[in-house]
């Protein structure tokens, strides 16, 4: 998955991918849905509570693609890649 969307893009081919996120809440992980595929190491739940927890220590922490491995490259470029969960307190 690139990144965190407003939908599933799975279900919705209108999905948006949501470029910042501020603060991970309760009602963001209720969106979040089930566990994934059988492949996967539990879905987008699991992503975002990881990123609460990155966000609660002061480290930021990006979702994206981990089959285009060029987008790390693009990230280090200062490229706006997958959705980026920002520490309180970090600069925009």
């Amino acid at each position: 998955i690139d990144g965190l969307y407003d939908s599933d893009p799975h279900k919705n081919p209108n999905a948006k991918l949501v470029p910042v996120i501020e603060k991970v809440d309760a009602e963001l992980m209720r969106t979040a849905g089930g566990a994934g595929s059988n492949r996967g190491t539990g879905g987008m739940i699991t992503k975002l509570a990881a990123a609460k927890h990155a966000m609660a220590v002061g480290t930021d922490m990006i979702i994206t693609n981990g089959i285009e491995p060029r987008s790390l490259y693009r990230i280090l470029a200062g490229e706006q890649v997958g959705t980026l969960f920002r520490a309180p307190g970090k600069r925009k």
